[in-house]
């Protein structure tokens, strides 16, 4: 039979679990255009926002309390983790949400700084075709950007990190298909990389549009007018080719998406409040 702990018999250390809180992280992917720096943006303010090579502010750029810094090195992004760092140490980081748009643009930026290393520059073989690294080298930028998302994650504020769409386990042309496995899609990270983000995160999530088409008779004319409407939606719930996962309450259901995405309706999913779920 169990039995309750005392206070005064738990672990150094130990607390109900019910009293434990940590920080959310989230991986958004998608295509271009689909929503995820707009939901970024209704995270917790204020956000600070790493534009790593995504240019992509313009629909955020009337919301108020977000920091945008540009990054184009690894060591831009290394400088700013570790005055975040820094800042949390001495309680003076105000910041609420720090944001990476894009970790694919990240994986890129270290692909390069890899082949200038290798002196890869005027060569045939461009950094990262086929060939011009070794297993040992993606096994370095691997490492970089585990390291990258650790750090990002462990911070006290909310992470999110942002990834274009990739679609996994697709053969050639000569594939026969017989061994071939379902289509994925996901993160557009390597698949060491991917697979470890989304372990690390507490919501793993996929922005789509979805076009929804109304039909409208005038009843006197007897013609029939279509209205076309774009909706931004967010998949979440257990899916057989997207990637997706949201931490939440046993025995509570996610919804297949979400429309009109934001962090407060992500946050009511988990805390297992699905009344503004699709």
């Amino acid at each position: 039979m169990a039995k309750t702990v005392r206070r005064d018999d738990r672990a150094p250390g130990a607390r109900p679990v019910n009293e434990v809180r940590y920080h959310g992280s989230t991986a958004l992917y998608g295509r271009s255009g689909t929503g995820k720096t707009t939901l970024a943006g209704s995270y917790p303010k204020p956000i600070l926002y790493l534009n790593i090579r995504d240019n992509g502010t313009d629909s955020i750029s009337d919301v108020e309390d977000i920091d945008v810094v540009d990054i184009n090195s690894s060591e831009d992004l290394k400088e700013i983790i570790l005055w975040c760092h820094k800042q949390a140490s001495k309680d003076k980081l105000k910041y609420r949400t720090i944001v990476l748009d894009t970790m694919s643009q990240l994986q890129g930026i270290l692909v390069e700084e890899l082949g200038e290393k290798k002196n890869l520059a005027g060569k045939k073989k461009r950094a990262g075709d086929f060939g011009s690294f070794t297993k040992q080298d993606w096994g370095l930028i691997a490492g970089d950007l585990k390291a990258v998302i650790m750090d990002v994650r462990n911070l006290p504020l909310e992470s999110v990190f942002i990834c274009q769409e990739r679609v996994f386990n697709v053969g050639d042309e000569e594939d026969d298909g017989l061994d071939q496995l379902e289509p994925e899609v996901g993160p557009k990270l390597m698949p060491s990389v991917k697979n470890d983000l989304n372990a690390s995160v507490s919501v793993i999530a996929n922005t789509f549009i979805k076009v929804k088409v109304t039909k409208t008779k005038d009843p006197k004319t007897k013609k029939t007018t279509r209205e076309i409407k774009k909706l931004y939606c967010l998949r979440v719930g257990p899916n057989e080719v997207y990637t997706t996962k949201i931490r939440k309450p046993k025995g509570v259901e996610a919804p297949d998406y979400i429309e009109d995405p934001t962090f407060r309706k992500l946050k009511k999913i988990m805390k297992g409040i699905t009344e503004d779920a699709a």
